[in-house]
């Protein structure tokens, strides 16, 4: 805790520095904005003048505020939100302009937020690592991107840009340490050029800590929850081929050892009757949640150190649990990508080969955080084990109460009990994906700038998800009742069953999901600008379109307690589909003078179909695995780009987005087995309206403010769910979109000067993120524990300290003191409701965080 403090001081110190520290007297005419260069059209362009929504960090902010994964993006631009995995150490849900990823991370499903590394499109968010890279710019790409980053991009694009190989030769060092054990070395060489032609940049990091939960059971502390171990290396090849050929081959590899942060439970099923509900005139039951709470209540925790089991279940985030199947999850990702790019007089042709693979493991899930639980089970075969003589006398003649020999036996019988976890789970997936791409850009500087090009990609996948659970049986419903029993004897029995505490007993259920996947893409694509009045005129009329059919494979080889074998269960459970959509976009854009460009878009996105693989099948009622169709979004917006003072930079941007045919989530009932599935429907319908505002005014050369603020209404249309009498009616008056938060919002005060005599310089930051209130579980029907499970508003505060080209004894070096969360806001990063089986969890995000670290660069 005196560690804590002093390095709260010192951050504090940073932000009052950024404050109130003295401007630098200087000519307000000699401050203008640095010229930020994007790509977002496959050419590079002034960020300015590039009529699209979108955001771009530079590699100074992305090394200034420790920008290293896909979660530190969240709240920094407007309507981007993102929130953190379940069960493994990589995983994220990023959601844009109110459209998310998948919460379910099966890879029948492709997300609508595009992930691009230089370009390539990643397929699973999961399978994605940034860290070794030495990045040049993110780009964050918001609204639908359905021509040049057209594949599934209905809600926006991602686009980590890395550094080419640099013409001189250097060497940079990054050392840092911090709370919670954390150590860092990282090194970026450069070849410089080489042969007069070549130029090669080798790039390695190391990054450990330990956990920030404390696992009661675990003494290892690099191995609590939240802790990891990750090994990266990348290397980067340019070769000038001929004077207009370029060669540039860049592979990386990273393995992520971790343990994902602590599930805890936030609420169980106290017995309570969910009543049915009226929505548009229509009745509708609800879920009823496993009575848990009643069960926990006469078990215990065969760890004394874990107490008693109902105190873990809160919503308050804890600093010590019990997690006594927790294992670790090791991530290894790999990939190439081969880029010829040939500069001709007219027109630039891009080939981009890419391959990718990932490799999951998880040796184990625990999703309940009570320790080793010891409780009363069901068993079929003795179902009144530990009732007292008096009453199990009257079952049989000639009723004689406690002499009765069967009561008497069976009240001498043990109650079996269990160990079983509520819930626990292992995984083990793979991924490989392959992409070809080729680009042909010509027109640039002329008033007609066009590109044309083709797109292939090739995705396999497998998993085997082995799961075990407990579901808790209320044995005075389902047992001792009237209907098995009559009025005469169910009353006693169901006493007898409370007052000896097995009134609930838990139901060992095991299940494996195990599917292999395959997807092939192909799209052609073009996209030009017309400017009458010439490269720079004020008119500039854009025109994008794209054609994409994709296919999709699925094969279930076991949903259930046993592997398909026969014929027929596995003809059923494989099946193949295929889909294709246009999409393209048509924006007009005004640059009303240098300082003002405006512009009206209208969009349209696709998101490809494909299976559930968690649907259930059934060969008595035929059955079989069903695709689900592709979705689309049109898109229309209006927005503005300005420099109206100097210095000043301010964007915004309305939209109006429409999108149809979502992929929504009904249950199946399979009769003949006398439960149920789920199966993806086409049936969602979602209307948007949203506001973005972003802004920088670098009021002097020293200091500058900048921050962001995005709205969205978001209103559910259509949502299909199936009333009391089997009819399939529309509750989308009570859905609510999961993973979507309505408001985020960011600002930041920098101030950056020299000090003192020589070339050193001072910078320091103090910014705060904002993200709404979110609801992890959309469908209040299914979801006993929606509120339970959701996350509230959070405002993360960070803080940089920096001194840069610091000269000791002739070496240069950087200095940075930084904090993250330095409020420490306890704030809910994921929720996980698990609807009948009677439970709802929350997985909490980091604390504060701080370090210090130091670089070399020569």
């Amino acid at each position: 805790m005196a560690k804590y403090r002093v390095m709260k001081s010192l951050l504090a110190g940073a932000a009052l520095g950024a404050l109130y520290s003295p401007a630098y007297a200087q000519d307000q005419g000699g401050v203008r904005d640095d010229i930020i260069i994007v790509t977002a059209n496959k050419r590079e362009q002034n960020l300015q003048e590039t009529p699209i929504a979108i955001s771009a960090l530079s590699s100074e902010t992305i090394e200034l505020q420790g920008i290293t994964q896909t979660q530190d993006l969240s709240g920094l631009a407007p309507n981007v939100a993102v929130n953190g995995g379940t069960t493994n150490a990589t995983a994220s849900v990023i959601t844009i302009r109110g459209i998310p990823t998948n919460a379910d991370e099966t890879q029948g499903f492709d997300s609508p937020i595009g992930l691009y590394l230089d370009g390539v499109y990643l397929a699973r968010s999961s399978a994605s690592s940034f860290e070794v890279a030495d990045i040049e710019r993110i780009e964050v790409l918001r609204g639908p991107q359905g021509t040049l980053f057209g594949r599934n991009t209905t809600g926006g694009a991602v686009n980590f840009i890395t550094k080419a190989p640099s013409e001189e030769a250097s060497a940079k060092v990054k050392l840092g340490y911090g709370n919670y054990n954390q150590k860092q070395a990282r090194i970026i060489l450069n070849s410089g050029t080489i042969f007069d032609s070549g130029r090669i940049s080798l790039g390695y990091m190391y990054k450990k800590r330990n956990g920030v939960v404390d696992n009661i059971l675990q003494p290892d502390k690099s191995l609590d929850p939240g802790g990891n171990e990750t090994h990266a290396a990348r290397l980067a090849f340019e070769l000038d081929i001929t004077d207009n050929l370029k060669l540039t081959n860049i592979a990386d590899w990273s393995k992520i050892d971790g343990v994902p942060h602590a599930n805890q439970l936030s609420g169980v099923g106290d017995g309570v009757f969910r009543p049915n509900v009226t929505i548009g005139g229509n009745t509708f039951s609800q879920v009823q949640p496993a009575n848990v709470g009643g069960y926990l209540a006469n078990t215990a925790a065969l760890e004394p150190q874990c107490g008693v089991p109902l105190a873990s279940v809160q919503r308050a985030r804890l600093d010590s649990i019990c997690l006594e199947g927790a294992g670790l999850s090791t991530d290894i990702i790999r990939g190439n990508m081969t880029r010829l790019e040939l500069d001709l007089d007219t027109v630039t042709v891009r080939s981009t080969t890419a391959f990718r693979g990932w490799k999951n493991e998880i040796r184990g899930s625990d999703l309940d955080g009570l320790g080793t639980i010891a409780g009363p089970v069901f068993a079929q075969t003795s179902t009144f084990n530990g009732l007292p003589a008096s009453i199990t006398g009257f079952l049989v003649p000639p009723f004689s109460g406690p002499m009765n020999p069967t009561a008497l036996f069976l009240q001498g019988q043990a109650v079996p009990t269990t160990t079983q976890p509520l819930f626990q789970a292992r995984n083990d997936r793979e991924q490989s994906q392959f992409s070809q791409e080729v680009e042909i850009i010509g027109g640039t500087g002329t008033n007609f700038e066009w590109v044309v090009g083709g797109f292939y990609f090739k995705e396999t996948g497998t998993e085997l998800n082995p799961q075990t659970f407990a579901f808790i049986l209320d044995t005075n419903q389902a047992v001792f009742s009237d209907a098995n029993f009559g009025p005469n004897f169910g009353p006693g029995l169901r006493a007898a069953n409370t007052a000896n505490g097995t009134q609930f007993r838990a139901v060992v259920q095991a299940s494996t999901l195990g599917y292999n996947v395959r997807g092939e893409s192909y799209a052609i694509y073009g996209q030009g600008t017309y400017r009458p009045g010439g490269e720079d005129g004020a008119l500039g009329i854009t025109l994008g379109l794209r054609y994409s059919w994709d296919k999709k494979e699925m094969t279930v080889t076991q949903n259930g307690a046993v592997p398909f074998t026969t014929p027929a269960e596995r003809a059923l459970n494989s099946n193949s589909a295929k889909f294709s959509e246009p999409t393209g976009h048509f924006t007009i854009d005004y640059r009303a003078n240098d300082d003002v460009n405006l512009y009206a878009r209208a969009a349209r996105g696709y998101r490809t179909g494909g299976f559930n693989a968690r649907q259930a099948t059934s060969v008595a009622n035929n059955v079989g695995l069903i695709p689900f169709n592709e979705e689309k979004i049109t898109s229309y917006e209006l927005g503005a780009k300005t420099q109206l003072i100097p210095g000043l930079t301010l964007n915004g941007a309305v939209f109006y987005n429409i999108y149809e045919d979502q992929q929504a989530t009904v249950p199946i009932p399979i009769v003949g087995g006398g439960s149920f599935g789920t199966q993806i429907v086409n049936a969602g319908k979602t209307k948007y309206l949203g506001v973005e505002v972003e802004a920088r005014w670098q009021i002097t050369d020293a200091f500058s403010i900048d921050g962001s603020f995005g709205y969205i209404d978001q209103k559910t249309k259509e949502f299909p769910s199936t009333d009391v009498n089997g009819v399939v009616q529309n509750i989308g008056s009570a859905f609510v979109a999961g993973n979507s938060p309505s408001t985020t919002a960011n600002a930041g005060i920098t101030y950056s000067a020299p000090i003192g005599d020589g070339d050193t310089r001072l910078t320091a930051r103090v910014g705060a993120s904002h993200v709404s209130s979110i609801l992890f579980f959309g469908n209040p029907l299914t979801s006993p524990f929606q509120q339970e499970t959701g996350g509230g508003a959070r405002t993360l505060v960070d803080a940089q300290l920096r001194l840069d080209d610091i000269n000791l004894g002739g070496a240069e070096f950087s200095l940075q003191l930084w904090g993250k969360n330095i409020l420490d806001k306890e704030y809910v990063s994921r929720g996980i409701d698990f609807g009948q089986l009677g439970f709802g969890s929350v997985i909490y995000g980091d604390p504060a965080t701080y370090g210090l670290s130091l670089e070399f660069e020569f």
